[in-house]
């Protein structure tokens, strides 16, 4: 399916974000599950990510593959908007262009007064290795569990998370089907990035950390890297996650270098009562 010249499939880009935020999920360490609330569950096609001590933080509560196929017809968007309604939370509802169920989902969310308001793009490129050239900077990949303890900050603050979600990164290091990296310049971390690889489509999350004269490069690096493994892997798609938020204006320019383009406008649903005024 082609969006704005850009061909991607929205049915392997909902399954992406699906598995990313899944994953994400699966690593919180345990005191923070319990003294967060932190829980997940599926309604169908629909997942339903809750952090019930972050009520107001929609970045944290929120329903993916709402226009999955039935979700409406099944009741099972129904049951993951009561489920997060129950406890109480600001929650975003993305919708992906092209998923079969999308014009449902959107006539249930109109019927029940929810607001449609623009979220950020999606940045999606193709698998293809990198066309740049790689910037002579050292990049370490973290191979084993909490490698590096201060890992997941910048990940959790460039999606627009509370700082203390940078608990949902630690554990990546060295996760089956991820890969994380961090750009150095001598003992200065310069940019980290984490990438999931699920079949044929790779999802990244990029932060920078600017520092003397070589912001940029840092991110250019590790880019360049993700990218070369996520071709040597076969894959046919790589796409940027987002939390409700757009990416550091440094990130972004990032990957556009790196071939990413704006595959979409992202809309999400909120119910208008909560939707700040």
């Amino acid at each position: 399916m082609a969006v704005e010249g850009l061909p991607y499939d929205p049915v392997l880009l909902d399954t992406a974000d699906k598995v990313f935020w899944s994953e994400v999920w699966d690593t919180a360490v345990e005191d923070a599950v319990e003294d967060m609330d932190i829980e997940m569950r599926w309604f169908g096609p629909a997942m339903a990510g809750l952090v019930g001590e972050e009520p107001r933080a929609s970045g944290l509560n929120f329903i993916l593959g709402a226009g999955g196929e039935g979700a409406v017809e099944n009741g099972q968007l129904d049951e993951a908007v009561q489920w997060l309604e129950c406890h109480d939370v600001d929650y975003r509802v993305p919708m992906i262009p092209g998923l079969p169920g999308v014009a449902a989902a959107e006539k249930w969310f109109f019927r029940h007064g929810s607001a449609r308001l623009k979220g950020p793009a999606r940045l999606i490129r193709d698998g293809s290795h990198p066309a740049f050239v790689a910037p002579q900077i050292e990049v370490i990949e973290r191979v084993k569990t909490w490698d590096d303890e201060s890992f997941g900050d910048p990940l959790a603050e460039s999606l627009g998370l509370p700082k203390w979600a940078a608990t949902f990164f630690l554990d990546l290091q060295g996760r089956s089907g991820w890969r994380c990296y961090c750009s150095v310049d001598g003992d200065d971390p310069l940019a980290c990035l984490a990438m999931v690889i699920h079949g044929e489509v790779a999802e990244i999350v990029l932060a920078s950390l600017p520092v003397g004269a070589r912001e940029g490069e840092g991110q250019d690096a590790v880019i360049y890297r993700c990218l070369s493994d996520a071709a040597a892997a076969g894959c046919r798609m790589v796409v940027v996650a987002e939390a409700g938020f757009e990416p550091a204006v440094a990130d972004r320019e990032s990957l556009e270098r790196a071939g990413f383009e704006t595959a979409f406008e992202c809309f999400t649903w909120q119910p208008r009562a909560r939707v700040p005024m």
